[in-house]
């Protein structure tokens, strides 16, 4: 598998738009129908399209694969608050160039 920067950074940002989604289809059913019926709703979407937005980020951490040693890139940010990792995931997020990395040859 080939590291993949570009499909990362557009997965994360689907994730990142079907998060905000299900967020604003929460409140505005809660808003807008109300009752009973509005939460059931409501619930079911915010689970639904969640769903598709965790599966968007899942997806984008997959393209960060070193192509030499099969390891990860960059972890993701709610794994990791290292100083390193986070000027990695910056630089591929970015567009910055060069990533290093320490690979076991």
């Amino acid at each position: 598998m080939k590291s993949d920067f570009r499909k990362f950074r557009l997965y994360c940002r689907l994730g990142i738009v079907f998060m905000v989604l299900a967020m604003v289809a929460f409140v505005c059913c809660n808003i807008f129908i109300g009752g009973a019926l509005g939460a059931a709703i409501a619930v079911t979407l915010l689970i639904v399209v969640g769903a598709v937005a965790a599966v968007f980020e899942w997806s984008a951490y997959d393209n960060l694969l070193c192509p030499k040693c099969g390891q990860r890139v960059a972890i993701p940010h709610r794994d990791s608050f290292d100083k390193e990792n986070r000027a990695r995931y910056r630089a591929i997020s970015l567009n910055e160039q060069p990533i290093t990395m320490k690979c076991i040859d």
